[in-house]
């Protein structure tokens, strides 16, 4: 009977810990192309510029706007990261998820 406690116990702070952890973690994308907290107009726009401009320059068929809009939000905001860990490089990671999304 103490056993089962136990065992209760230790599934009820394993998924306490998880919740926890879930709740910390930022979202690394999002749906929409809205600004993030912190990002000045002008840093949105030069960073959606430039990768209207790479764009144009790829033969892939993308929908370049879709792809600009996507890997600027990304690259503008460089602060969005878990904690405790390393990412790949910000314009190789926003380019990815750009070409994944159009």
């Amino acid at each position: 009977m103490t056993g089962d406690i136990r065992i209760y116990l230790v599934m009820l702070a394993i998924g306490g810990s998880i919740i926890l952890g879930v709740s910390l973690v930022p979202p690394l994308t999002t749906s929409g192309v809205e600004i993030a907290p912190g990002v000045t107009q002008e840093e949105f726009e030069k960073a959606v510029s430039q990768e209207l401009d790479y764009c144009e320059g790829l033969a892939d068929d993308l929908d370049c706007q879709c792809y600009a809009d996507v890997s600027g939000y990304i690259r503008a905001n460089e602060s969005v990261s878990v904690p405790f860990t390393r990412s790949i490089d910000q314009t190789t990671l926003a380019r990815r998820q750009a070409a994944e999304d159009c």
